[in-house]
C-alpha cells in the first residue's frame, strides 16, 4: 500500500484513507505460483486491504498495473464511491477526525443560526 500511496501523491492525486479489513476466508481457492513450506498450492485466507484516493484516469492505470504485477496481490478492483463522506475512513466521527471536526462546525453553526454544509432544508437546483 504505501508504493499505490506514493504513487498516488507523487502523480498529484490526495490518499484519502487505507483501511485494513484483516484476514478473511476467501471466496474461493487462488492458486499459488509456489508451494508454501508446508506445500500448500492453495490460498485459503487473505487480508483484505482498501485504499480511498482521488487522481486521474491515468494514474489509476499504473496503480492497476502495478498491483497486478505484485505477487503479493491476489485480486485488486477499482470503484467509484456512493458518497463523498463515505470514502473518507468512513463516517464514523471516532474513526474519522476530519469528520468529527466538519460535524462540529456544523453543530457550532446551527447554534448560531447560520446555513451549513449538512444544511437539509436547502434545495439544489
Amino acid at each position: 500500500m504505501k508504493n499505490v500511496s506514493k504513487k498516488v501523491i507523487g502523480a498529484g492525486g490526495i490518499v484519502r484513507g487505507i483501511q485494513n479489513h484483516g484476514v478473511r476466508e476467501l471466496p474461493h481457492f487462488f492458486k499459488a505460483k509456489q508451494t508454501d513450506q508446508e506445500g500448500n498450492r492453495y490460498y485459503l485466507r487473505g487480508r483484505f486491504v482498501s485504499i480511498y484516493f482521488d487522481s486521474s484516469p491515468s494514474v489509476l492505470k499504473e496503480v492497476q498495473v502495478e498491483l497486478s504485477m505484485s505477487e503479493d496481490v491476489l485480486r485488486q478492483t477499482a470503484l467509484r464511491p456512493r458518497d463523498k463522506l463515505a470514502v473518507v475512513n468512513g463516517k464514523n466521527p471516532k474513526k474519522n477526525p476530519y469528520l468529527a471536526r466538519a460535524l462540529e462546525e456544523e453543530l457550532g453553526k446551527e447554534k448560531k443560526g447560520e446555513a451549513g454544509l449538512f444544511d437539509t432544508n436547502l434545495k439544489f437546483f
